[in-house]
């Protein structure tokens, strides 16, 4: 009787160990599936935090590159006795920036609501567009 009730103790106990590794088993399925979801999402947000990254830093290349090209500022001259545009474009115009004089006198032309056959007055003031690199504020 004792051989007997051992031998099924034994079974008991391997009964329970092969319980255990299924159980195991199962709960390390259970751990595998849920990191799966749990992985998707921080995929998702280390590829968009990675995107953002990328943009920002192409955005702030292009801006500072128009920035160290040189500041666009304006400035009010007043028109001597015989000037003409050309005479004062010869001054202001920055071929760094302008293709040609005609283009820069274009624009003067365009800022001081002036036709192309208009005549300065002495004594006229108008606005000049120039640049400069350093940051004037």
């Amino acid at each position: 009787m004792r051989a007997k009730r051992k031998n099924s103790i034994n079974m008991m106990l391997e009964n329970m160990r092969i319980f255990t590794t299924i159980m195991q088993g199962l709960s390390l399925k259970k751990r595998f599936s849920a990191k799966k979801g749990f992985l998707r999402p921080v995929l998702l947000a280390v590829l968009a935090t990675a995107c953002m990254i990328f943009i920002c830093a192409v955005s702030y290349g292009s801006i500072r590159t128009n920035a160290s090209s040189g500041f666009k500022y304006y400035t009010s001259v007043t028109v001597e006795n015989g000037e003409t545009l050309w005479d004062i474009a010869d001054e202001y115009v920055d071929y760094n920036y302008y293709k040609n004089k005609n283009s820069y006198i274009t624009e003067v032309q365009r800022i001081n609501h002036l036709d192309e056959n208009c005549c300065l007055v002495a004594g006229q003031t108008i606005i000049l567009p120039y640049y400069s690199s350093q940051y004037i504020y």
